[in-house]
């Protein structure tokens, strides 16, 4: 996904698969991230995941954590057949049964409609970045 979007080579993301690796190992065990991973013939086509994370308690809701979907990516070839909508339905039903508060994520333009679909809306949010993004 890193590479698709053209910001970073393989080269440079390769030191950066042992940071990633210890991430999530460290947020599935403290269950603070999960994944969803479609398949099809038992290779992965597709995934995203919700990283959670503690929140201000909102008037008349019970929970205290809220999340983020992260990387939401379908391989080229399975594109545009439902595997998108699929995994963001299971994530969003995990969303619901975890009882977070909201959920927020960054779409493309191209994504926008899918989003729309499973009841997002779009919000204000600014952001300061500490890094090249």
């Amino acid at each position: 996904m890193w590479q698709e979007g053209g910001r970073w080579s393989a080269a440079e993301l390769a030191p950066q698969r042992d940071v990633w690796t210890q991430f999530f190992a460290d947020r599935l065990v403290d269950a603070t991230y999960a994944a969803f991973i479609a398949e099809t013939l038992g290779s992965a086509i597709g995934s995203a995941g919700v990283l959670i994370h503690a929140a201000i308690p909102r008037p008349g809701l019970a929970s205290d954590r809220a999340g983020r979907v992260q990387s939401l990516y379908v391989e080229p070839s399975a594109r545009r057949a439902g595997v998108a909508r699929s995994i963001m339905q299971r994530l969003v039903e995990f969303a619901r049964d975890e009882q977070l508060i909201s959920l927020v994520l960054h779409p493309s333009d191209a994504a926008r409609p899918l989003y729309t679909a499973l009841g997002f809306e779009p919000a204000d949010e600014m952001l300061l970045r500490f890094t090249r993004g």
